[in-house]
This record gives C-alpha cells, structure tokens and sequence, in this order.
C-alpha cells in the first residue's frame, strides 16, 4: 500500500517542489492550505505547483488540499484526515527577516498546534519538522546538528530555536529536517527566484563589501533540498532524529563563488571583499538604502558557517550530495537584473 504524506507549507518554496516529487513517485500527498473551503484551497495548491518546471498533469490526481490553517488546533483538520496519513510534516512557517513582521508569534503558534498533533500520533504514524540549519552559526567553520543553538538571531531564526525546544520538551518523538539558504530553481515565480540571491547583484553594485572571501556559504537548490526531503520521509528508519539537510562540507568560499559567476554575470568584478569586520561608509543615498536592506542579511552570510550532512549522507546516500553551483547558479541570477533585485530588497 502507498504511503500517504500530509504537509503544511505546500504553497511556499520548498513544500511544493516536495509534493511534486513524491507525485513523481507514485506518493499521495495532501496539503493544509489556508484556505476557505476545500475548492479554493485546492485552487491554491495547484497554481503554486503548476509554477513548477517539475509539474506534469497527471500528478493533478496525486495531490489534494485540506483548507486549514496552522495556528488553529489539529491545523483545523478532522481526526480521520489526520489518521489517513503516513507522515505528516509541518513545514509551513513565517520566514521574513524584517522587524516587526509578525513571524516569532505565528511559528510558535503553529508548533504549539503540531506538537498537539504529534501526541496523538498513532505508532504507525511518523512526524517531521522543519527547521533551519541557521538556528546554530558558531563557532565559525562546520556545524554539527548536536551543537547547542548559538550565534546571531533574529525573529525567524529565534521562533525556530524555540518551536524545536518546545516539541522536544513536549516528548513526543518527531525528525527536524534543517535545510541551510534555499534558492528556488525551476520556480516560475518572481519574489520566489529572487528570494535571497537579490543581495548578490546589490553587493556587486556597492562595490565594498563587509565579506570574507575564504568565509564559506551553505546553499542549494530547493528541487536538492526536496529531493532529500522525500528520501527522508519515505525511509523506513532513521538513526537520528536531526538533520542537516545542506551542501555540507562541499560548501564554496565567496572568492570560488565570484569566480564562477564571472562568466555569466561579469558585474561581479566589481565587488571587492573587504572582510566580515569592514564598516562601510556609504556616500550616496542609494548606497545607504541598500546597506541598510542588507543588514538583516549579513551575519548570516558572514557567518562562515558550514553544516555538515555528514548525517543526511550516511542515510540517503548520493541523493545527499548537493549539485554544483555552475550547474545553476548563473542561470538563476539572469532570470533578473539589478532593478528587480533593488525591488526585492525592499520587500524581502
């Protein structure tokens, strides 16, 4: 008999490409979408899914959609479409890294409700949650998911650390998955495929930048980053209940990474890193807008933190092994210029 997932976070960056690969491998899967009914909740569903190069017609009868929402009890699901699934993962989650937008109450709200539903999973049933890889960045160098939470946090990386310790404290046995920076290839979907990568085009244009070239950054791509996911979910036993789920120690320096865009995005000559602890003193108005839409992301890329999937590739194997950033990064940066990324920057 087929397995049956059920997920929330299906109409964001990395739940959706999830649904499409199960689909793809003849898994049923369901979503929770916020929603008023079941028919516009299925609308939703599918125009996110339809955004995607992996989207085939057929997978239309592998995926179905429960209108619910995250922060209510049971995610406002019945009893019988929670007993139907498999595994249920809560992957839904406020992500903005701006302040004040409201995302440390809503993601402890929503693990309050799924710790409400791991307790009464039956012993068939197994849970996931998904996390960060950023809850810990320090010491500097490779990160190891038994480390204690440590290192720069803002409202995202906080309600993370602290749904995780509210689950575990709750007892009921559950995996964190923790992906490292997500990029969305083979999404059509503006916001999306800027999601991050606009800050590489506006450091280009600033010129100086607070970064160390030998510092090294954790990336991948979302269709990886779900392709891992399936592999966990369907794998019959786990030696942990933690994963990194990230490029791990194959992760390129800043200096390897400008060189490999060179080519494909020549306007990168123009970056000069000056290292983690340089103080820009921007003299235009421009300049000091796009320093300032930064902040919020720089101690992440100046971080210099690696993590290491050393776990993720004793379970899964090859599939654990994160494609090449020539093999898409370039593409991705030219889906968008200069002027999308400065409007990215001011709603990121």
């Amino acid at each position: 008999m087929s397995k049956r997932v059920l997920l929330s976070g299906a109409t964001g960056l990395i739940g959706g490409e999830l649904m499409l690969l199960l689909a793809g491998r003849g898994v049923y899967s369901t979503a929770v979408v916020r929603a008023p009914d079941a028919d516009q909740a299925r609308q939703r569903l599918l125009e996110r899914l339809q955004k995607s190069v992996l989207w085939k017609p057929e997978f239309a009868e592998m995926v179905s959609a429960q209108a619910g929402d995250v922060i209510e009890p049971n995610f406002g699901l019945s009893t019988e479409v929670l007993q139907s699934a498999d595994v249920v993962l809560h992957s839904a989650a406020s992500t903005s890294f701006k302040p004040g937008a409201g995302v440390y109450p809503i993601n402890i709200k929503a693990a309050e409700q799924f710790s409400g539903i791991l307790k009464n999973l039956k012993p068939s049933q197994r849970g996931f949650f998904v996390g960060t890889a950023a809850v810990t960045t320090e010491p500097r160098g490779v990160i190891t998911e038994d480390q204690p939470f440590a290192g720069y946090a803002n409202d995202y990386i906080r309600s993370k650390r602290d749904a995780e310790t509210l689950l575990r404290a709750a007892g009921s046995p559950f995996v964190s998955l923790r992906p490292g920076i997500v990029l969305a290839r083979g999404i059509d979907d503006a916001k999306l495929s800027r999601n991050m990568l606009w800050a590489i085009p506006v450091m280009a244009e600033l010129g100086d930048v607070p970064l160390d070239p030998m510092a090294k950054l954790d990336f991948a791509p979302v269709d990886f980053i779900a392709g891992a996911f399936a592999e966990m979910l369907l794998k019959a036993d786990l030696t942990h209940d933690c994963y990194h789920v990230s490029t791990g120690e194959d992760s390129m320096t800043f200096k390897a990474l400008a060189d490999e865009l060179k080519t494909s995005m020549p306007g990168i000559g123009k970056m000069v890193m000056r290292g983690r602890d340089y103080v820009p003193t921007p003299q235009f108005a421009r300049q000091r807008w796009m320093y300032e839409a930064l902040q919020p992301y720089l101690p992440f890329l100046t971080a210099d933190a690696v993590f290491s999937n050393a776990r993720l590739r004793a379970e899964i194997g090859a599939a654990a092994m994160a494609p090449a950033p020539s093999s898409y990064l370039g593409e991705l940066l030219g889906s968008f210029s200069l002027s999308d990324a400065v409007r990215q920057m001011y709603t990121p």
